[in-house]
């Protein structure tokens, strides 16, 4: 969702590890507990060093959203509104990208011991679940009038494992830097013919999507297949599944739900996002002023303008949708509902289900998921030495590709054992009854509550 850079040279590292003391960014806070929500984990490692983390930043899980869906549907199929269903069902776009990513593909894993419960409907029950999540630039159709800005091509944006585990207990995310320089993989169009651009060195992560979505005639599914092809040569990690959401898509949900009031923690101006002009203090967003607030990355409002940071960003504004969606009256309010449902539906190019049954049925193992047990992590990474990009940290990573590969938790955050209540947990060894026990005291806790009123979407070093 912003302007591209091309690597400067071709003598740029393509991998590498900084030194040595620099920690992957799942393992700085490994000796904490998780918190009772969803983790945002955005330390980042630059010139060998790691920036200090931003504290405080969370990112409720995109999953809720498939749930309204599953919602959504039980109740059109209750009130027996069969055109609606066809509705929605005619709004998916299924992609199979099955036939252009061949059969040289990492092994899905077959977990030892089968899941007790498995949810009918679920395409995927029984079995741990890696869906590559990608966000797109396209400048295609209706997206032009986003972002007029390099017409030709569409590349990847955010993009993120999702592992759900084989239990449906835990999600681990990880996100993949969209400016990492990587090598393109041998992708195909959809006529097998390998692209002119597979073995080029030093591209950005996010140009994988670009150059395999020209060799497909513009096709979404061509552009997902290489990036997934380039995840998994990286990782080794298979992916089962993807969901592709575009500039339109993202300004349909956001214009289903009424628009969104935000606050905003000084000016923003972007004129590369659409002149991007917003005051401090609370402002009103609708679908085409938010999707240019995603993409905002230079200008004033914006902190040291990295891409790292419009991500984080991006974390807050989608925090933003998915509270409001949340405080809807999913039986008062059904029209505006069934307006999300078909805008999130129509947003979606995805093989996640064949069609609206099995998505519902995925989405409703997930059901029990405890936001505790949602991580997001960024792969930890070093700067290129250009400014621009960023080179992935291979060994430092390799940890985090296993948890995937293996249906584990994420290294750092593995469950802690809860301290009992008559411990005394700077002397273990001494016990103190329950009366005893210092009460904890939330003027001291580390994650204050929000301050009230509309949400926060800007970071405090944006200013």
């Amino acid at each position: 969702m912003s302007d591209d850079r091309i690597p400067p040279s071709s003598d740029a590292p393509v991998s590498g590890d900084g030194p040595d003391s620099v920690e992957p960014a799942a393992k700085s806070r490994a000796s904490k507990p998780a918190p009772a929500r969803a983790i945002q984990s955005d330390e980042q490692f630059v010139d060998g060093s790691s920036v200090k983390p931003r504290h405080g930043i969370r990112k409720r899980t995109g999953l809720r959203v498939t749930l309204i869906v599953v919602i959504a549907i039980v109740l059109i199929v209750a009130g027996g509104v069969a055109y609606a269903w066809f509705d929605l069902n005619g709004r998916l776009n299924h992609q199979d990208v099955g036939s252009i990513l061949g059969s040289d593909r990492p092994s899905t894993f077959t977990p030892t011991t089968a899941p007790s419960v498995k949810y009918p409907g679920d395409p995927y029950a029984g079995q741990a679940v890696n869906i590559l999540v990608m966000g797109t630039d396209s400048r295609e159709g209706a997206n032009a009038g986003v972002s007029a800005d390099d017409p030709g091509g569409m590349r990847s944006d955010t993009t993120f494992i999702a592992h759900v585990s084989a239990d449906r207990t835990r999600v681990n995310a990880v996100s993949i830097p969209r400016d990492m320089y990587i090598t393109i993989p041998q992708c195909t169009d959809q006529n097998g013919k390998i692209i002119p651009e597979a073995g080029s060195r030093n591209e950005g992560f996010n140009a994988a999507f670009s150059y395999g979505s020209k060799a497909g005639g513009g096709s979404f599914a061509t552009g997902a297949a290489c990036t997934i092809r380039a995840v998994e040569e990286m990782s080794n990690v298979r992916i089962d599944a993807y969901v592709v959401v575009d500039f339109m898509g993202f300004i349909d949900v956001v214009d289903s739900i009424g628009g969104l009031d935000v606050q905003l923690l000084c000016p923003i101006y972007a004129k590369a996002a659409g002149g991007l002009d917003l005051p401090a203090g609370e402002v009103h967003l609708d679908g085409s002023t938010a999707i240019q607030l995603a993409r905002a990355r230079l200008g004033t409002g914006l902190g040291g303008q990295s891409d790292l940071e419009r991500v984080q960003r991006q974390h807050l504004l989608f925090n933003a949708i998915v509270d409001k969606v949340y405080a809807m009256n999913y039986v008062t309010d059904f029209p505006k509902l069934y307006s999300l449902v078909a805008s999130v539906i129509g947003a979606l190019t995805t093989d996640l289900g064949t069609n609206i049954a099995e998505i519902a049925g995925f989405g409703f193992s997930l059901k029990n998921l405890n936001t505790s047990n949602i991580v997001f992590v960024t792969v930890p990474v070093s700067d290129a030495g250009d400014h621009s990009h960023v080179v992935l940290r291979t060994s430092a990573a390799e940890p985090i590709w296993e948890a995937l590969r293996t249906d584990q938790y994420l290294p750092g955050y593995e469950p802690v054992e809860p301290v009992p209540p008559d411990v005394n947990v700077d002397n273990p060894e001494s016990e103190t009854t329950g009366a005893q026990a210092e009460p904890q005291n939330p003027a001291t806790s580390e994650e204050p509550p929000p301050p009230p009123g509309a949400p926060v979407v800007q970071l405090p070093t944006d200013c």
